[in-house]
């Protein structure tokens, strides 16, 4: 039989919980619409950790409609992650900052735990789209990731017909109307067999390669062929994603010329590619240091000054698809990376600065404030402000020296079909 003690230790409990409601059940007072437009506001970090508050909020936080409302509102809001891949001194080390450009200095850079380091242990970021980054793999031909770098959540595409000698240019993109993801894999590849191994290079570089366009799409379970590309694409061009569309830049055209460089699209709706058109005369896409990006949601092509080799001329595409519309918005000047470098990364640079054939500079974003964010070879952050063209460094405790960044919206969208549960002690970035 139940004690005297016991039930007033069972009353004051339910005392307790009457007057101290816990903050599931707070929430689950509310309308359910009003619950999601709150947490909807939130920054992703602070979704994430409101997941593990309680079994109801972990919960409503899956709810696709909460899904689909804040990645509206974070793209609205232009709520943007800087992601740090650290190709130094292995491939596999992702940071992120959640950048707010006002103040940057208050921005603690925190290192994400990859779930996939075991099966993938270098790899390269392809591009981040809607919250979910494409990971290609550095070392073998398997399948690419998909992978949201928050919820931890992501999926294995599986591997795809592969040649014996072959070049792989991939894209990352989210289809218009369905919302759902696809990366495209575009397969060059030449027959060697029967040449002499002398003539296997020289027919390599001297013959427009056979190609195989492939592409998965989210639910899917294996690639889809879908014929071949008429360009050879420079995968370094980026897969930019505008307008349902994603470009890269030729470097063969359809004519097999090495001199027909051109800007080449391909609509996710319709699985067409398609060129698209360049200022008049004012754009040399054969310099090495062009580069795509995205600005104010268009098109936007960096490329240096026909009259100053040290200048970047900074075209939009305000209206997409028309030529007319090219616009070349600000040019920026000169910036001397070195500047803040110990001797030793200064040595290696002189060594190293005329042999290798990156982008010099590339365009990441445009801040709120109206200042342009720049990363510059070797890993330099930096913000310019095009009304008074002034440089401004970008520092975060812990930055690694060497790193490519990519701008993210963190969101809630998932890489597979079915929602993943983290464990709070895989979230290594929680403060």
């Amino acid at each position: 039989m139940e004690t005297e003690r016991e039930r007033k230790r069972r009353k004051s409990t339910s005392n307790d919980e009457h007057h101290h409601p816990g903050p599931g059940n707070c929430f689950e007072n509310l309308p359910h619409e009003v619950a999601l437009d709150i947490i909807s506001r939130l920054f992703i970090k602070s979704v994430i950790q409101f997941r593990f508050v309680c079994r109801s909020w972990n919960k409503l936080s899956h709810d696709p409609d909460l899904v689909n409302l804040h990645l509206t509102r974070a793209l609205e809001n232009k709520d943007i992650s800087l992601i740090f891949h650290c190709d130094y001194p292995v491939n596999n080390q992702l940071y992120f900052v959640e950048f707010a450009d006002q103040n940057p200095d208050k921005d603690v850079l925190r290192k994400i735990q990859t779930p996939f380091s075991t099966f993938m242990p270098e790899f390269q970021v392809v591009s981040s789209c809607n919250g979910l980054l494409c990971l290609s793999n550095s070392l073998f031909h398997d399948g690419p990731y998909v992978y949201n770098p928050f919820t931890g959540d992501y999926k294995v595409l599986p591997k795809s017909t592969e040649f014996q000698d072959q070049d792989v240019v991939l894209g990352f993109g989210f289809h218009p109307n369905t919302n759902e993801y696809r990366v495209i894999r575009i397969v060059y590849y030449w027959n060697l067999y029967e040449l002499p191994p002398r003539m296997s290079r020289r027919f390599r570089y001297q013959n427009f390669p056979g190609s195989e366009v492939q592409i998965f799409c989210q639910g899917s379970e294996k690639w889809r062929v879908i014929g071949d590309i008429p360009y050879k694409l420079d995968q370094s061009s980026g897969g930019v994603f505008v307008n349902g569309k994603l470009h890269w830049v030729s470097l063969w055209g359809k004519n097999h010329c090495r001199r027909d460089r051109i800007l080449v699209s391909f609509d996710l709706s319709n699985e067409i590619f398609s060129e698209v058109p360049l200022p008049e005369n004012d754009v040399n896409l054969f310099r090495h240091r062009y580069s795509l990006s995205v600005l104010g949601g268009c098109l936007s092509i960096v490329d240096p000054s026909s009259t100053n080799y040290w200048v970047q001329d900074i075209w939009i595409m305000k209206e997409y698809g028309v030529k007319e519309s090219w616009e070349k918005v600000f040019s920026i000047g000169a910036y001397d990376v070195t500047r803040y470098w110990s001797p030793e990364m200064r040595r290696t640079y002189r060594i190293w600065k005329n042999v290798i054939n990156q982008r010099y500079v590339r365009v990441l974003c445009l801040l709120s404030n109206g200042e342009v964010l720049l990363q510059y070879r070797w890993g330099a952050l930096v913000s310019y402000n095009p009304e008074n063209g002034m440089f401004k460094d970008i520092k975060f405790p812990g930055m690694p020296k060497f790193f490519h960044i990519t701008v993210h919206i963190g969101s809630l969208s998932r890489a597979s079909k079915c929602p993943s549960d983290v464990n709070e002690s895989q979230l290594n970035w929680k403060t």
